[in-house]
């Protein structure tokens, strides 16, 4: 990625637990929720929203992103019938395989070999995350998992990041937090924690760029750095 920002060793101590978004961070699922939705779009008749306005979905809870489809769409959009459509798709799709993004394994068996307590902290509901997280094999490689669910309220407030902290009894300002949304960004930085964007679909806003530690092209930089500073 041709705006990595390199990151400087002595920007942060270690950390004591690491924060993983799912989609589009560990696994290059944002493509599926994209297709899924837009099939489903057109299949209500409405047309495929274009590529600017879907991206502001990107990162954000479902109840959120419905939200900004009722204001892009109008009060009439079928929201309820949207919602069952496009999940019945997205699980149709999920189920012929989700990529692993580069560079995960190796970090989470150098996580595994030094002892560091890790945890899911994404956006999707306990329905998709334990079908995107068992069918690639990662459920049993976290501490804990916290999905919108478990906390309420989705990205970008700082809730899930905190039940996930919470989960894992290590304080906030303790977490690194790996993202690849704006809105996962913003989220870490509300929670006390320092964050690492891995962009997948979205561009960094000047926000992210400001605020994250780093952002760079792949999970292969974020071992690389962890172990020169561990």
């Amino acid at each position: 990625m041709s705006d990595s920002v390199p990151m400087e060793s002595t920007a942060f101590t270690f950390p004591a637990a690491i924060i993983f978004d799912m989609d589009g961070l560990m696994l290059n699922s944002e493509i599926i929720f994209h297709k899924a939705w837009q099939d489903e779009l057109m299949h209500l008749g409405y047309g495929a929203i274009d590529e600017a306005a879907y991206l502001q979905l990107v990162g954000c809870s479902n109840d959120l992103a419905e939200q900004m489809l009722l204001q892009l769409l109008g009060t009439e959009f079928p929201v309820d019938q949207f919602r069952t459509g496009w999940m019945t798709r997205w699980e149709i799709l999920a189920a012929q395989g989700i990529p692993i993004k580069p560079g995960l394994d190796p970090l989470l068996n150098w996580l595994d070999e030094i002892g560091l307590p890790k945890a899911v902290g994404t956006s999707s509901s306990d329905r998709e995350a334990q079908l995107s997280l068992q069918s690639t094999g990662l459920w049993s490689r976290f501490n804990a998992i916290v999905t919108v669910d478990k906390a309420g309220v989705g990205k970008p407030e700082p809730d899930i990041f905190l039940a996930a902290a919470r989960s894992l009894n290590i304080p906030p300002s303790r977490c690194l937090v790996l993202e690849d949304s704006n809105a996962g960004v913003q989220a870490a930085i509300t929670a006390g924690m320092e964050v690492i964007m891995v962009p997948d679909l979205q561009t960094p806003t000047d926000y992210s760029k400001k605020h994250a530690l780093a952002t760079v092209s792949s999970l292969h930089e974020v071992l690389s750095y962890l172990q020169n500073i561990a």
